[in-house]
């Protein structure tokens, strides 16, 4: 099995302050273009010929859009589909992760679970960025998930485990600021790492593109996705990261996400993909 997971945004909204993206867009939330702007990205993943599998979300979960961040899918020893269900920060976004669950284990998908004594949150693919082709997870630290979560995953999946601290609220999610392109290549926002993580991914991979640091802020240009090594898809208004991407070789689809930015999120925080092997 392959594909991502996708959650129609039916009860999207911006209640309150969570991130630094989200101040002043309470209450500013055009439904009418949020579903035009996530029909436009699954359609095009769908273009890409991965199958979308859709959530759907109860009353209440304005969040429930962003299916990134309550579960993890990655493969286990055997090379099946395993998902970790996430540890959500917010209280309000917790019940995501039941339906992740149950959304799962719909399509046949084994559930881990983090042992209830290991303390702090852990917010599934949007801090835990699996590694092409290899058995390793790089892991966000200091906002949304905290590192004994981080290792207690690894440990459930068999894989490697690297750390990288946030310190920016711009880039309170690992996928806001890193994405994996390719084994050899990943996609980076420099600013939101210290020296110790900029050296870390310097030493995993052969080239770092790096995103612009303005439209990274603006634009969530960091919140990219590349499922097969040379498709991407990219939060529309980005063309200085576009352009170094597609001069790396990748075949580059801007997608508008302008009323979900309102949030905080962009294309990589609208999917959740679902692997088939390391």
């Amino acid at each position: 099995m392959s594909g991502a997971l996708m959650c129609p945004p039916d009860h999207f909204d911006v209640i309150d302050i969570r991130n630094a993206h989200m101040s002043a867009h309470i209450g500013k939330i055009d439904a009418v273009a949020a579903r035009c702007q996530w029909d436009s990205l699954t359609a095009a993943i769908g273009a890409m010929g991965l199958e979308v599998h859709r959530l759907d979300p109860p009353e209440g979960l304005v969040d429930a859009v962003f299916t990134a961040n309550p579960s993890l899918v990655s493969v286990d020893a055997t090379g099946q589909p395993v998902a970790v269900i996430g540890k959500m920060d917010h209280p309000d976004r917790r019940p995501e992760s039941e339906l992740h669950r149950s959304r799962w284990l719909q399509l046949g998908i084994r559930c881990l679970d983090i042992d209830a004594n290991t303390a702090g949150a852990w917010e599934g693919n949007g801090d835990t960025l699996k590694h092409p082709g290899l058995s390793l997870l790089w892991c966000g630290v200091g906002m949304r998930s905290q590192l004994d979560c981080h290792l207690a995953v690894g440990r459930m999946l068999g894989h490697e485990v690297a750390t990288l601290d946030l310190q920016d609220p711009c880039f309170y999610h690992l996928d806001t600021a890193l994405a994996m392109l390719r084994q050899d290549c990943a996609a980076v926002v420099r600013s939101a790492f210290d020296e110790t993580g900029i050296d870390l991914l310097e030493s995993a991979f052969d080239l770092l593109v790096e995103v612009d640091e303005n439209e990274a802020r603006e634009k969530l240009a960091g919140n990219l996705w590349c499922p097969d090594g040379h498709q991407v898809l990219i939060p529309a208004g980005a063309p200085i990261t576009a352009g170094r991407l597609s001069k790396q070789g990748f075949e580059v689809t801007e997608i508008e996400t302008g009323e979900f930015l309102k949030s905080g999120g962009s294309v990589f925080c609208m999917r959740q993909e679902i692997r088939e092997s390391i």
